[in-house]
């Protein structure tokens, strides 16, 4: 079995793998890697993925950060009033007791 036929048959087998990127990208280590590497998946190892899962971890958690920060300036534009067409920004800003 080709790779490409194991990676399309284990995405088929495993519905948790259906998302499986084509490709991973190995973040850049410190002293140890200074450029990024993209690798397919079908070369990658074990160590390829843990650093790949480290690059993908800071992604998601900038995207939560930036989820979280976009959820309380609309909870405090609305508890002070906040109407849908009001810029959020100036309406939350005026409101000086919501922390």
């Amino acid at each position: 079995m080709t790779s490409s036929a194991a990676l399309t048959e284990i995405r088929k087998r495993h519905y948790a793998l259906e998302a499986l990127p084509d490709t991973i990208v190995i973040p850049v280590l410190g002293e140890i890697r200074r450029e990024q590497v993209v690798k397919p998946i079908e070369d990658a190892t074990l160590d390829d993925i843990a650093f790949a899962l480290l690059g993908v971890e800071a992604e998601f958690s900038a995207v939560g950060d930036r989820l979280h920060a976009l959820r309380k300036l609309y909870g405090l534009a609305r508890q002070a009033g906040a109407r849908g067409s009001e810029c959020a920004l100036d309406v939350a800003s005026r409101n000086t007791g919501g922390r």
